[in-house]
């Protein structure tokens, strides 16, 4: 078909990957618009067309509203969806009768899904019901398609008004909580929506979303608190949630030993090393005064996990104090301590990343200054 109209064709095969969280029709769906616009990229496409029509966008509705489906779901399909590949539904307001009474005048030829007979699938058995229907309400599909349009007018007011409220209690992946509870619930739930989205995260079911802002907002202030999601979890320590999008506990991270062929203290210029399995880089910048001496960096230096028990000095003359109780004061969270790298001289601590140099080991000569650079932030 597509060779008699000089259409170039492409075929591809989609594994279907079923989880917990979705059925097969949404994950099959999913899949298949994987590979049209993976398919789009390989061609130099920019706009992906669909042949979906209003019986689609009625059925659509009809099976998110059996489905309890909030707003963007009952919005149904839009005719226009922008993204890295324009995905445009030209024919999502005319009938399907109307589309094969022009195919039949003008000779056309097309192919029917045999899965579109299949009534185990749940759009299939509900084509029947809306047959029937089509005797009492004939402007069914015409009222459903308007149906949508409003509210997906009202999806987008409300993801307005939930965009301009983050920008006011959240900054990167963090979040006010204090912020957050003094919204209505309405609107809290709303932000939460738009908070996981920004962070790359699937929608949450309704009960889950709402079993997330109740464990957030109703949380001790001075208690840790983690709450696992379908990917990743978000952690609450003292009034501030964090996102980790699927993102596991630290993994074990290694002693690395850093040696001359990384760092060599008699060369008297800055000098990066960077840590690909700690996630950031050790800067070490040279200063003439008030920095850890080159005598003392000659010692083995290795970059090692805490173990518990270590004391650091933060100022000079003052007493050292526990590394953890200095973690604690700082506000650095328990699960952030656990990736945050310890350099050692010898049998020395030199550096605490989050928290500074061991001020016992700094003397009032020339020496070295030594930084944190996590991936993608500033010095620690």
């Amino acid at each position: 078909m597509a060779e008699a109209v000089g259409v170039a064709f492409h075929a591809r095969r989609v594994h279907v990957a079923v989880d917990a969280g979705r059925g097969v029709e949404e994950a099959a769906r999913e899949a298949r618009y994987a590979a049209l616009e993976a398919l789009c990229t390989e061609t130099g496409a920019s706009i992906l067309l669909t042949a979906h029509h209003q019986d689609d966008q009625a059925e659509t509705v009809l099976l998110q509203l059996m489905r309890g489906a909030g707003l963007d779901g009952l919005a149904a399909m839009p005719m226009a969806r922008a993204g890295a590949v324009t995905l445009l539904r030209p024919w999502v307001d005319a009938p399907r009768s109307e589309i094969e009474l022009y195919a039949h005048a003008h000779a056309l030829s097309w192919v029917e899904d045999p899965s579109n007979t299949d009534a185990r699938y749940a759009r299939n058995a509900l084509r029947p019901l809306l047959a029937g229907m089509a005797d009492h309400f004939p402007a069914y599909r015409e009222a459903l398609s308007r149906s949508a349009a409003h509210l997906a007018d009202a999806a987008a007011l409300i993801d307005e008004i939930a965009q301009a409220d983050l920008t006011q209690i959240a900054s990167a992946n963090e979040l006010n909580v204090a912020a957050l509870n003094a919204l209505s619930l309405p609107r809290q739930r709303a932000v939460l929506r738009a908070w996981l989205a920004k962070a790359g995260m699937r929608a949450l079911p309704s009960r889950r979303l709402e079993d997330l802002r109740t464990q957030l907002t109703d949380a001790r202030d001075d208690g840790a608190l983690r709450i696992e999601l379908p990917a990743g979890h978000v952690r609450r320590y003292r009034g501030i949630a964090w996102i980790d999008a699927g993102a596991n506990d630290a993994p074990e991270l290694r002693t690395i030993a850093i040696g001359p062929a990384l760092f060599e203290p008699a060369h008297l210029a800055e000098q990066r090393v960077t840590l690909d399995a700690w996630g950031g880089t050790l800067l070490f910048a040279p200063v003439a005064s008030d920095g850890v001496a080159a005598q003392t960096l000659q010692a083995p230096l290795s970059l090692v996990r805490r173990r518990g028990g270590e004391r650091i000095v933060l100022r000079t003359g003052a007493p050292s104090r526990a590394l953890k109780q200095a973690y604690q004061e700082a506000g650095i969270p328990a699960w952030e301590r656990e990736r945050l790298p310890l350099l050692y001289a010898g049998e020395m601590l030199v550096f605490a990343a989050g928290l500074g140099m061991n001020r016992a080991a700094v003397h009032s000569g020339a020496g070295w200054q030594i930084t944190w650079l996590a991936g993608g932030q500033g010095a620690l």
